[in-house]
């Protein structure tokens, strides 16, 4: 029943359609034909679709679009399609589509980013380079004087790591942590300057580590491709120069719709914020900002502050303006400008909002069905009748490399296999988040369907083998299996909640059953199908039929 709902929520909206196209069912005066039954079953993914085969899956398909009609037949017909939350959802949805319409024509042109210009980023800011980073962490300043003291007392870097550094991983290694590039360094707490500037071989002055100090030396360097940069350079300039065509983009619709704030009612939002009184901005129908097109009220702006939870921002008066600015009165300008440039009746914008208006009524009707809230000893009896459901399943805790290429793959692990350790090439990873972990991964046996070459080759090796380059998805990989978890069933008092919460959707989904059924049984009379011409709509290449 749950894949029934998805299924449901999947469908996009559609009309009678062509009157020369098949009716393979007739709901009352509404019929679904045999192209909009084909374009729904092409349209689902592999998981949704139902078990069955030949007839008994073309029946059910159809049943699918036909509970859908009656489900929103239902929801129309209890009065919920004029509800707010409806409506909201709709136009919040068409909304966001005709801006980003707007935006990709207007300003996303403007903020393209030359080859020349992402080369010259490449070489003066130091991402041409990956360096080969050591870091003493501790607890205090005082403490960071003190390895500053020993150091310059001619103890060696190895030593005073040793002795006294946080990170028992890098202390047992000399304080290395690894080759590290300039986005790199920065995530560990090293200054894009002293990146760049600090001679080889040489200690920084204290540099705070979030809530600790440290102090780090650069022992080797090495170039980086070009090529394994160049998208980072390019998505961060591109980003930097839309936020400033959007800001100027911004300032031309202020004029052109001539808007301004009325500074009297400002004045009440900032007193009603400073005393907390939600109800008088919450009901507040004075205009804000007023334009061309309309106006703004104080109500309908602190609705907008509430929904991204910024309504903190009223606290300051320059704060508060920059907020309602860039929150409220940009949006409403953008909108107006899609508005005015056609968007609204783009077609595909239109179908978006029917589909999300009927996806919105769906839920809401579904929300009808009366569901018992579990007991406690229903709770407990559910998670000792289905241990499956609570077993903390097996894990692999492995150092793993990703590499772009199979012959840097094998020059890399020949090093490994030498003595150097994995985070030595952290650096080159191309494992997202990786780099933040120091080339740890955990794995366990489901993820062999994101990653169907590496994991069955993961719980294939013994612990310490090295294992690899493996062909995989997105490069060659390289991974030592460091332990392994059995895996147990969870404690009742740390599973609590997710028995609560399958219960209700076991209880959710019998009652949308039933809901479904009695919706069936009441239009039965009105529902006409024709059998006879499912097979010419879903042909047996859609449904597995002989």
């Amino acid at each position: 029943m749950k894949a029934l709902w998805i299924a449901l929520l999947a469908l996009t909206s559609a009309g009678c359609g062509d009157t020369t196209d098949p009716v393979v069912a007739e709901i009352g005066d509404y019929v679904i034909t045999a192209t909009r039954l084909r374009t729904f079953v092409e349209g689902l993914p592999d998981g949704l679709r139902n078990q069955y085969v030949g007839d008994a899956a073309r029946r059910q398909y159809l049943q699918s679009l036909i509970d859908r009609h009656l489900l929103l037949t239902e929801a129309r017909a209890l009065g919920f399609d004029t509800t707010r939350a409806v409506d909201r959802a709709a136009s919040g949805a068409v909304d966001s589509r005709a801006i980003a319409l707007y935006r990709a024509r207007h300003m996303t042109p403007k903020a393209s980013v030359s080859e020349e210009e992402v080369r010259r980023v490449f070489a003066e800011e130091g991402y041409d380079r990956e360096r080969k980073l050591g870091a003493i962490l501790v607890k205090t300043r005082a403490e960071i004087e003190t390895v500053l003291s020993e150091l310059r007392g001619g103890r060696s870097f190895a030593e005073v790591a040793d002795a006294h550094s946080l990170d028992e991983r890098s202390a047992g290694q000399e304080g290395e942590l690894g080759f590290v590039d300039r986005n790199l360094a920065g995530r560990l707490h090293v200054p894009l300057d002293v990146f760049a500037s600090l001679p080889l071989g040489e200690v920084s002055t204290p540099l705070p580590a979030g809530k600790s100090w440290h102090v780090v030396r650069f022992s080797e360097e090495r170039e980086v491709a070009y090529n394994r940069s160049r998208p980072t350079i390019e998505e961060r300039l591109f980003r930097k120069r839309l936020a400033q065509v959007e800001a100027e983009h911004f300032e031309q619709l202020k004029e052109s719709f001539h808007a301004v704030i009325e500074p009297a009612a400002f004045q009440q939002m900032l007193s009603a914020a400073a005393e907390r009184d939600a109800g008088a901005l919450a009901s507040n129908t004075t205009a804000l900002y007023v334009h061309d097109e309309g106006r703004i009220t104080v109500a309908a702006a602190w609705e907008a502050l509430v929904r991204v939870n910024a309504v903190r921002a009223l606290s300051d008066s320059s704060r508060a303006l920059e907020s309602l600015e860039r929150i409220v009165l940009r949006i409403a300008l953008l909108r107006e400008a899609a508005r005015r440039d056609g968007l609204y009746a783009d077609p595909d914008v239109e179908r978006l909002g029917k589909s999300v208006r009927e996806d919105a009524l769906l839920e809401t009707v579904r929300k009808t069905a009366p569901v018992d809230t579990p007991s406690d000893a229903e709770v407990w009896q559910y998670y000792d009748e289905h241990p499956e459901f609570f077993h903390h399943e097996e894990s692999v805790r492995i150092q793993e490399l990703l590499l772009a290429s199979a012959g840097e793959a094998h020059e890399v692990k020949a090093q490994i296999a030498a003595g150097a350790p994995f985070a030595d090439f952290a650096g080159r990873n191309r494992r997202e988040g990786a780099l933040d972990n120091r080339v740890h991964l955990h794995f366990h046996p489901r993820d062999k369907f994101a990653y169907p070459h590496l994991v069955p080759a993961i719980l294939e090796a013994d612990i310490g083998q090295l294992t690899g380059p493996i062909s995989v998805e997105g490069g060659y990989s390289l991974f030592r299996v460091e332990s392994r978890d059995p895996g147990v069933v969870e404690p009742f008092e740390k599973v609590r909640r997710q028995a609560r919460a399958l219960i209700l959707r076991e209880r959710e989904s019998r009652a949308l059953a039933a809901q479904i059924q009695s919706l069936r049984d009441r239009h039965a009379s009105r529902i006409k199908i024709h059998q006879d011409r499912l097979a010419d709509a879903l042909p047996d290449d859609l449904v597995g039929g002989a």
